[in-house]
């Protein structure tokens, strides 16, 4: 047997609006049929109670001889209240009485047993009963009158027959209002659950295409709800796809385009060596153009791989411990101090902790600093310090300044200096600072430039 959340969505969402408005149906359907019959049973009494006041008042101004004989004058009208004066001895009249009530002479018994029964048990004044006869429902008022009990004592009474007339006459009406309510709720439920469906069935075919690769459509739902909400984000997830995907093949072909330079340099050099001739003038000048090509191809396959390897790691969970920064900092500037631009390294070193992995940092710093190395002109300045929220650590040089234009892409992959050369190197340190919640940015200062890493504690 299938589920209901096996069926499709319209039909689900119609399937639990129907539910809930039948249901609703039926409780208010019960509600009204009991009050209506409610209102009506205690209308009846007081309109019995109303005529019977009236014959007490002209009983007593004798107004109404006929009232004195024991019955009201008889009618057919199932609207009329009835009275009858009962004695609390004289069963013989009383059962006559009776008899023209409920032609049953066994039934008429009964009934007049059960009214003496209550005349006698209450105590004075006025009070309501119902009692079946035969198949119908009688309402009556007993007024108790004459002193200890020895006088008479008042029925009057309305057959049920005219409050189920009019019950049933307006649970009729109130029912025909309800179904028609019911049936435009249903079509309502039907139109509503379409409505619903129709936005989220073109969202799934976008998110088809999407997964087919053909995501530059963009997803535009006009709408303030919660399927606006996630039309967004798939918008978002499809920009973030498109974005991913140009940077992927812009990465192949600038890969491509860095790694053939050094190749062809390498394969003419080596073809013009076996061939005797050194285009640098000897063979050890030629070999070491074939070397610097060969060590900066290596570079470029390594920062591809490493940048794999991040992009990997930033999609789980990891587990960082605490680097101890200054110890790190003194491996990598000695890889650096001797150079032969005579670059001079100022330091000033709080050893404080930072989280992450002691290699990772190692790539940051070795490649922030070797960028820097191509830029300063004298010196580089390091300072690492912290504060009550934040830990940072500051890398100057006094080389020429960023340009306004290109200091916030200075951290995307490829993006070239004005000597058109490009890397991955300060990408790399924007995914590591990123990964380890931290920040990194570069501001022109005076005399130079400053790259600031700042991590929260």
């Amino acid at each position: 047997m299938r589920r209901l959340k096996d069926w499709p969505l319209a039909f689900q969402i119609w399937m639990v609006f129907t539910s809930v408005i039948l249901i609703v149906f039926i409780l208010l359907a019960l509600y009204f049929s009991i009050t209506i019959k409610s209102f009506f049973t205690n209308e009846t009494y007081k309109t019995i109670e109303t005529a019977q006041e009236g014959l007490i008042q002209r009983s007593l101004s004798k107004a109404n001889p006929k009232e004195e004989a024991g019955l009201e004058a008889s009618s057919n009208d199932i609207r009329e209240v009835k009275h009858v004066r009962l004695s609390y001895s004289n069963d013989t009249e009383n059962l006559t009485k009776i008899e023209k009530l409920i032609p049953d002479e066994e039934a008429a018994k009964g009934f007049l047993e059960k009214l003496k029964n209550q005349a006698e048990k209450q105590s004075s004044g006025t009070k309501k009963y119902a009692e079946k006869v035969g198949s119908s429902r009688i309402l009556y008022l007993v007024k108790v009158s004459g002193k200890n009990k020895k006088g008479n004592f008042i029925v009057s009474y309305m057959w049920d027959s005219y409050r189920n007339s009019l019950a049933a006459n307006l649970l009729k009406r109130v029912f025909s209002v309800m179904v028609i309510a019911l049936i435009i709720s249903l079509i309502a439920a039907k139109y509503l659950a379409q409505r619903l469906v129709i936005p989220l069935k073109e969202l799934e075919n976008r998110v088809r295409k999407i997964g087919k690769r053909q995501w530059h459509e963009n997803i535009n739902i006009d709408r303030k709800d919660e399927i606006g909400e996630l039309s967004r984000s798939i918008e978002e997830m499809r920009k973030e796809l498109v974005r991913q995907d140009e940077y992927e093949q812009t990465m192949l072909q600038q890969s491509s385009h860095d790694l053939k330079t050094p190749l062809m340099v390498i394969r003419s050099y080596v073809k013009a060596v076996e061939d005797g001739i050194y285009p640098k003038g000897d063979l050890e000048s030629t070999m070491k153009v074939i070397d610097f090509e060969a060590e900066r191809m290596q570079k470029r396959i390594k920062n591809l791989l490493y940048l794999t390897k991040i992009k990997y790691m930033a999609k789980h969970k990891n587990e960082f411990e605490k680097v101890y920064i200054k110890d790190t900092l003194e491996k990598v500037i000695n890889s650096f101090i001797y150079n032969e631009r005579n670059i001079k390294f100022e330091l000033d070193i709080n050893d404080i902790e930072v989280i992450g992995n002691e290699d990772q940092w190692i790539v940051v710093l070795e490649n922030i600093i070797d960028n820097e190395m191509r830029y300063a002109k004298s010196v580089i300045r390091i300072n690492t310090y912290e504060d009550d929220k934040q830990q940072y650590i500051v890398i100057y040089n006094d080389g020429e300044k960023i340009p306004e234009d290109k200091i916030e892409d200075i951290f995307e992959a490829f993006s070239k200096d004005k000597g058109g050369n490009f890397g991955l190197g300060l990408d790399i340190v924007k995914r590591i600072v990123t990964m380890y919640k931290g920040n990194i940015k570069a501001e022109n200062e005076e005399n130079g430039v400053s790259f600031i890493i700042s991590l929260r504690k």
